[in-house]
């Protein structure tokens, strides 16, 4: 009875590298244990070339996780259990409406803010300016357009959890 072929480390990195210039997946690894450990179920001497065994296991193995990921996969039913678990993401009326509501509330809450507050919250957080540019369009410090939009986010969550 001939004994289980076991892997080195720079084998089993060599069989690493094989499997995942196969696959270009970033489970090779994960695959390529999969396969060495179906390899150790078999009966001594049922394999003739191990690494090649191994390697292809492993290929195969990735080979249906990714028609899988692509496929998907599809329960068991009929076409009344398919239709009646698929559900429509769009928002409903009522959290429309509340979303509005929300909206409202922060526009007037933002119109609470001082002037220069308000204009650096706006630039930082709508146009997506950087501290630094703010700070050289408002001819300010930047520390200064930091207090700004602090004190902007301060006030702005305080009012809206009233």
């Amino acid at each position: 009875m001939s004994e289980k072929w076991l892997p080195c480390r720079q084998e089993w990195l060599r069989l690493y590298r094989r499997v995942r210039s196969l696959t270009r997946r970033y489970d090779a690894e994960d695959h390529l244990q999969s396969a060495f450990v179906k390899y150790l179920e078999r009966p001594d001497g049922s394999i003739g070339h191990p690494e090649a065994y191994i390697t292809r296991s492993a290929v195969n193995l990735s080979h249906n996780a990714r028609r899988r990921e692509q496929v998907g996969c599809i329960a068991p039913g009929g076409w009344d259990d398919t239709l009646g678990d698929a559900r429509d993401t769009a928002p409903t009326q009522e959290e429309v409406y509340h979303a509005r509501e929300r909206m409202i509330r922060f526009h007037a809450g933002c119109q609470r803010l001082p002037r220069r507050t308000r204009q650096a919250f706006v630039l930082h957080r709508v146009e997506k300016m950087t501290y630094r540019d703010i700070a050289r369009l408002m001819d300010i410090s930047e520390s200064s357009v930091e207090k700004h939009i602090a004190r902007a986010l301060v006030f702005l969550s305080a009012w809206m959890a009233q």
